[in-house]
C-alpha cells in the first residue's frame, strides 16, 4: 500500500480528523484547532533560497472547478504524482497557511489521501473569524474558555 493511503494516523491531527469521522461536532471544531496550530507541509514548485514567506503553493481544482491549496498533515501523506509538479516541501502554521490564503482560495488537506478535509473559500474565511490560533498554555483537550472568539 502507498504511503499516503496507509490508515494508521501519523500526527495528532490525523488521530482528531479519524475521531471526528464517526464523532461529534465538538470533535470536528477540535480538529479545526489542531489543524490551526499544527505544522502542515505545502508543495512548491520552485524553491526560493531563504524566502518561505513567499512561496506559490500547489494549487488544485476541487470538484465544483474551484481553486484549493494542498497542504499535508505529514510528508508521508503526499502523493507521489504530486512532487512531480511542484517538488519542494515547505512547512507552516496551519493557521498561518490560512491567513495567507486570501479570499479567493481554499483548502484541500491530504488531496487523495487517508484523513483529511476540505474548505471552501467561504469556509476559510468562517475559520478565520471564528477561531484563533491557540496561545502558550491553552489546553486543547477540553472545552477552554477562549479558544474561539464567538463573536
Amino acid at each position: 500500500m502507498p504511503p499516503h493511503l496507509d490508515p494508521a494516523p501519523l500526527t495528532e491531527l490525523e488521530e482528531s480528523l479519524r475521531t471526528a469521522s464517526s464523532g461529534s461536532e465538538d470533535d470536528g471544531q477540535r480538529s479545526v484547532l489542531l489543524f490551526l496550530n499544527s505544522i502542515v507541509c505545502l508543495l512548491v514548485p520552485e524553491p526560493v533560497p531563504g524566502e518561505t514567506e513567499f512561496v506559490e503553493p500547489l494549487v488544485l481544482t476541487n470538484a465544483e472547478g474551484d481553486p484549493v491549496v494542498a497542504a499535508f498533515t505529514h510528508r508521508q501523506r503526499i502523493r507521489p504524482d504530486f512532487l512531480e509538479h511542484a517538488p519542494t516541501v515547505v512547512e507552516t502554521q496551519g493557521a498561518v497557511l490560512l491567513q495567507n490564503l486570501g479570499t479567493e482560495l481554499g483548502l484541500v488537506l491530504n488531496p487523495g489521501s487517508a484523513y483529511g478535509f476540505e474548505l471552501s473559500r467561504e469556509h476559510v474565511a468562517a475559520v478565520l473569524r471564528d477561531f484563533r490560533p491557540a496561545e502558550p498554555g491553552d489546553d486543547l483537550t477540553g472545552d477552554t474558555p477562549g479558544t474561539s472568539a464567538g463573536e
